[in-house]
C-alpha cells in the first residue's frame, strides 16, 4: 500500500487522486496556475474535499477558468454565479476572481504570470521536509513575500495562508511528507 501525506488518510479517492495525480507537481501554464489559485481562495475557511467536489461545476461556471474570458464578467455573471448552487456561492470570492483574472490578463499576458509567481524561486521548486501535517506551517517567509508582492500588483483573496497553498498546490513548493511516496 502507497504511503501517502496524512492529510489525505480521511478522504475519500478523488482527494487520493487529487494528491497523487496534481498536488505539488510543477505546473508553469498560467490558465492551471489561475485555476489552482482560484480554488485556493474558494477553499479558504472550507475543507480541500468539498472544493473537490464542486470542482467541475466550478470549471463549467467560471468558463474552464479562462481568465481572459472572465476577466469581462460583468454584474449579470456575477448574479448568475451568486445563483449556481453547484460552486461555493460567496460574493467577495466571485469578485477577487474576476478581479484577479483582469489582473492576469492586463499585467501577466502571454503567460507571464507563470514566469512571476515562479521568478521568487528562481524556477527552482522548494523542499520541505515535514514529517506530518502538523508540523507542516500554515505559511511560511515565501509564502508571506508572493502574499504582499500579489496584493500589490492588485490581487485579491491572496492572504499568507491561501498564498502558501496554492505555492504547494501548484509544486513551487513540495510539502509530500517525508514518508509519502510523492516526496
Amino acid at each position: 500500500m502507497k504511503q501517502r501525506c496524512d492529510w489525505t488518510q480521511n478522504g475519500n479517492q478523488l482527494l487520493k487522486d487529487y494528491h497523487d495525480n496534481e498536488w505539488g507537481i510543477p505546473t508553469t501554464e498560467s490558465k492551471q496556475l489561475f485555476e489552482l489559485l482560484t480554488l485556493e481562495a474558494f477553499q479558504s475557511g472550507l475543507s480541500w474535499q468539498i472544493i473537490l467536489n464542486k470542482r467541475e461545476n466550478f470549471e463549467k461556471a467560471f468558463d474552464e477558468f479562462d481568465f481572459e474570458k472572465i476577466a469581462h464578467y460583468d454584474d449579470d455573471k456575477i448574479i448568475s454565479l451568486m445563483h449556481n448552487s453547484g460552486i461555493i456561492r460567496n460574493k467577495r470570492k466571485i469578485v477577487a476572481t474576476i478581479n484577479n483574472a483582469k489582473i492576469i490578463q492586463t499585467k501577466f499576458p502571454n503567460n507571464r504570470f507563470s514566469e512571476y509567481i515562479w521568478s521568487f524561486t528562481g524556477t527552482h521548486t522548494i523542499r520541505h521536509h515535514y514529517a506530518s501535517s502538523a508540523l507542516t506551517p500554515k505559511y511560511d517567509q515565501l509564502a508571506l513575500i508572493v502574499s504582499k508582492n500579489l496584493k500589490k500588483e492588485g490581487f485579491a483573496f491572496t492572504g499568507p495562508v491561501t498564498t502558501y497553498s496554492f505555492l504547494q498546490a501548484s509544486g513551487i513548493i513540495n510539502d509530500h511528507q517525508i514518508n509519502c511516496f510523492k516526496k
